[in-house]
């Protein structure tokens, strides 16, 4: 673990999320996906992840972001944003939001903090070339995002900078939407992951440096949109897979780490994890 040698497992994840990617299973094929998990078959089981809320509340874990593939794909879905929920954890997922009706936000609701909807460009021919949707994707999830703050859910929009959009001005778009979180990314290759489909979309940082000055503003809670390199990415972010390994990025593809949730403090031990870098890129943020 890259930080400092005076911290230990509580500390490492009081004030920090936990991203965990509980399926694989996606009904989009974003041409730049670093989480497709060709090694895994499978999820846990519903005992076992249940299980796991609870624990890494007790180590100090204040969030619990449920990512994907498509998390809304995953079928205990609500069971475990309720276990989430019930045990103090404030909750979050990262959805492409197509399968977000009105009445799935319903049952969400009463167990759910945040929703973080993928949004990479105001073209729709420019998401559909991503493989992000069929050409209506924006002006469904501006419908989607009305909703979501009548139920008073807090929206972060996430984007990912590649060759097709990295030209683009999305100011216009996102303070339309007025989300409570925007986060950029640099397309990045993982090696296994998209290596085979990601190579005409990735950009220079040169590229992305202009982006960010193009696109740079002040959301309404006054916070700055959070600009993140593949440097910043690498190693910044605690991971669990769907079969419930802890794993990280540091040299352009996963590692893995066996993890015994019994015994977390001993796994988080060899967890490579630079909380410098978590902190200068923004991770630590009022939830």
């Amino acid at each position: 673990m890259q930080s400092d040698k005076n911290f230990n497992a509580h500390d490492l994840l009081s004030n920090l999320s936990v991203n965990w990617h509980i399926t694989k299973v996606c009904n989009f094929n974003c041409r730049y996906c670093f989480s497709q998990f060709t090694d895994v078959d499978g999820n846990l089981s519903l005992k076992k992840s249940l299980k796991i809320p609870e624990i890494l509340r007790k180590h100090g874990c204040k969030k619990l972001n449920f990512v994907g593939g498509e998390p809304l794909l995953y079928p205990d879905i609500n069971n475990l944003l309720k276990e989430s929920h019930e045990c103090g954890l404030t909750t979050s997922i990262v959805t492409n939001g197509s399968l977000l009706t009105h009445k799935r936000i319903d049952e969400l609701a009463p167990y759910l903090d945040w929703v973080g909807l993928s949004i990479d460009s105001a073209n729709e021919k420019i998401q559909a070339a991503l493989g992000r949707g069929n050409g209506s994707h924006v002006r469904k999830l501006l419908n989607t995002i009305e909703y979501l703050k009548k139920k008073g859910k807090k929206i972060k929009i996430n984007t990912v900078v590649t060759s097709l959009n990295k030209n683009e001005d999305m100011r216009p778009l996102i303070r339309k939407i007025n989300p409570d979180r925007w986060k950029v990314f640099q397309v990045m290759q993982v090696a296994g992951q998209n290596d085979r489909k990601v190579k005409p979309l990735l950009i220079r940082d040169e590229e992305f440096l202009e982006y960010k000055l193009r696109n740079d503003i002040v959301l309404k809670n006054s916070s700055n949109t959070v600009f993140e390199t593949n440097d910043d990415m690498k190693d910044s972010y605690i991971m669990i897979d769907p079969i419930g390994r802890f794993f990280y990025n540091s040299m352009g593809k996963y590692e893995y780490l066996r993890t015994d949730f019994s015994a977390l403090s001993c796994t988080l031990d060899h967890l490579h994890f630079d909380i410098g870098k978590f902190i200068s890129r923004g991770g630590s943020y009022a939830i």
